[in-house]
């Protein structure tokens, strides 16, 4: 039987077998629409022991076990399902999203059904319906297949070019020049639309996908940032932030993927910082470590995103090569109407200073705020006061033409 992929749609007609007892159990099937009957051998004779619809879950058991099949699903009618791949399942399972979560249920479900030695594989009928968790069950496998099919067109995305990358300004507040972008990957999906990042980059981390897609926005990056050089001169070149997750760290080689794309573009290291969130030096500070390293040895900066959100200690700080914190939005936003928040964020500036690192504060909205960090001796800023994140295009007219902000008259970037 060929590999298959998780998402996949895999039509079954009514007749034929689904899966037949003593195959590789190498994948499991949801059922999107349709029916089928399961049978096993007795006496050497096939012998129906359930049916199953729209919902089920199949050859789950051979598929984590990696065993042969013990039955065979046969459809009653025209059939969908979406193909769960062993190899997926695996990777999922170090996450527990709704597809292992689901996977774990029919496998309780099974076990009490054999318990009660009922005949059924199906969970037994019982004189009271338990609503609630039939709705639960309804919403997990929503979850799981919606999970599914973002997965599936996700990763037809990347290959097919619908991922792009925005870039918003970050403004030095000395002069107000721009001395670089954050590169925020962007969905435009040729039926729905621009897809959220908050809707596709858990997806993509969840399956390990986020790997291709940061290797693809560090490539578009160091292509970026030729243009932007070209634009301003190499002097005074802006960086680009790039983010990079737990996942990209755990993967083998990232340090020499990294570089090798950088070297491939001929992009000057100092030209490109990786962005990470704090998350990753409490998940796996050894293997951070090692690669920060190397990564600040070889001339890349590395800047903690939306710092003050998680749970750092001042001695990671301390232990890892940081060169810039980046205070989260949210304290931005309340710091002038909260002194708790702008406490905060006068003392994120103030510990930065005194561990030798800049400070960019994000969610810059009002001119009132920009001045208040100025006052702060903050460092850099960037939000949506001076420029939203744009395409390329847009960033570099942006970089050509930029008009420095008068911060006292609340007059935005670029507008005179």
């Amino acid at each position: 039987m060929p590999h298959q992929n998780t998402g996949a749609i895999k039509t079954v007609k009514k007749g034929d077998f689904l899966m037949q007892e003593g195959q590789k159990g190498d994948c499991a099937y949801i059922i999107e629409t349709g029916r089928v009957e399961i049978m096993i051998r007795k006496n050497g004779a096939p012998e129906i022991i359930g049916t199953r619809g729209a919902g089920a879950l199949l050859g789950e058991m051979a598929m984590i076990d990696d065993q042969p099949r013990t039955a065979s699903v046969r459809a009653l009618e025209d059939c969908t399902v979406l193909v769960i791949s062993r190899e997926d399942f695996i990777r999922r399972a170090e996450n527990a999203d709704p597809i292992l979560r689901m996977v774990t249920k029919v496998i309780l479900a099974r076990y009490r059904d054999m318990l009660s030695r009922t005949e059924s594989i199906a969970a037994p009928d019982s004189k009271k319906t338990d609503y609630s968790k039939q709705e639960n069950d309804r919403d997990l496998h929503a979850i799981a297949v919606n999970t599914i099919k973002t997965f599936n067109e996700l990763k037809s995305g990347l290959e097919n070019g619908e991922l792009l990358l925005h870039f918003q300004p970050i403004v030095d507040l000395d002069g107000y020049s721009i001395a670089g972008f954050e590169a925020l990957a962007r969905w435009q999906h040729p039926e729905k639309g621009m897809i959220s990042p908050g809707v596709f980059i858990p997806v993509a981390e969840e399956s390990g996908l986020i790997v291709d897609i940061s290797r693809w926005a560090l490539e578009e990056s160091c292509k970026a940032a030729e243009i932007f050089k070209n634009i301003t001169g190499a002097e005074t070149a802006p960086f680009i932030s790039v983010n990079f997750s737990v996942q990209d760290f755990l993967e083998a080689g990232f340090f020499s993927h990294v570089t090798r794309i950088i070297e491939k573009h001929k992009t000057p290291p100092e030209n490109i910082h990786l962005e990470i969130t704090e998350s990753l030096l409490m998940e796996k500070p050894h293997i951070a470590k090692e690669a920060l390293q190397q990564c600040q040895d070889y001339g890349i900066e590395i800047s903690i995103d939306d710092f003050g959100t998680g749970y750092s200690s001042l001695s990671y700080l301390h232990a890892f090569p940081i060169s810039t914190l980046k205070i989260d939005q949210s304290f931005i936003r309340s710091m002038l109407a909260q002194e708790s928040s702008f406490q905060l964020v006068k003392s994120i500036i103030a510990l930065a200073k005194n561990l030798d690192m800049r400070v960019i504060a994000e969610g810059i909205e009002h001119a009132e705020e920009a001045a208040a960090l100025k006052n702060l001796d903050c460092e850099y800023c960037q939000g949506y006061w001076f420029a939203k994140p744009q395409p390329l295009e847009d960033a570099a007219a942006l970089l050509q033409s930029w008009t420095p902000p008068e911060i006292q008259t609340g007059q935005k970037a670029g507008e005179r």
